[in-house]
């Protein structure tokens, strides 16, 4: 690799970096002169690199579902505990989950390439359930798509709540979780 190629290289990857802090602080509500700041860079290298400041959330984004998919399917392949697997799951899924506002969720869903990542989430995520069935760890006798649509509600009904601060959709979402790993009998 040339110095120019390596330069613009470590250049994409600091804003990519400092994108994710910036999200991780205010979801979307940070502009191109503060990433550029951040990541000390130029306004212009963003727009040069990315072309928006929805382009570097989309691959922020995009980086970190492969990240986690690729880490459950080793997970799986190396035959993690289910249990185990699935708290780690849902404490990274709480991480991110602050990655996200309205305006974070507008720019995924409007994305194509967004919907196909989102599928092969969703096979992921079929995957360990059928791997949670096999390992007896969950009850097999509930369908793969029940489980996979009662994540789902949680997640829409915690995302879609604008009440919800930071710290209360953590907070909440710990609460959900506990629901789906325990029910709500004592």
């Amino acid at each position: 690799m040339d110095g120019f190629t390596k330069r613009t290289e470590e250049k994409r990857e600091a804003i990519l970096t400092a994108a994710k802090t910036l999200m991780q602080q205010k979801q979307s509500r940070f502009t191109i002169n503060e990433l550029a700041r951040a990541a000390s860079v130029s306004p212009v290298s963003i727009y040069n690199y990315f072309g928006s400041k929805e382009q570097v959330i989309l691959l922020v984004l995009t980086r970190l579902t492969e990240r986690e998919m690729d880490w459950i399917e080793h997970e799986i392949e190396r035959d993690a505990p289910f249990d185990t697997l699935l708290l780690d799951i849902l404490k990274r899924k709480i991480e991110s989950a602050v990655l996200f506002d309205d305006a974070v969720l507008a720019t995924v869903t409007s994305d194509p390439s967004w919907h196909e990542l989102a599928a092969r989430g969703y096979a992921a995520f079929r995957q360990l359930i059928e791997y949670g069935k096999m390992s007896g760890a969950i009850d097999s006798n509930i369908s793969t798509d029940a489980y996979l649509r009662y994540v789902q509600l949680m997640q829409q009904a915690i995302l879609s709540d604008p009440e919800l601060s930071m710290t209360q959709m953590t907070e909440t979402m710990h609460e959900y979780f506990h629901f789906f790993l325990h029910g709500i009998l004592k």
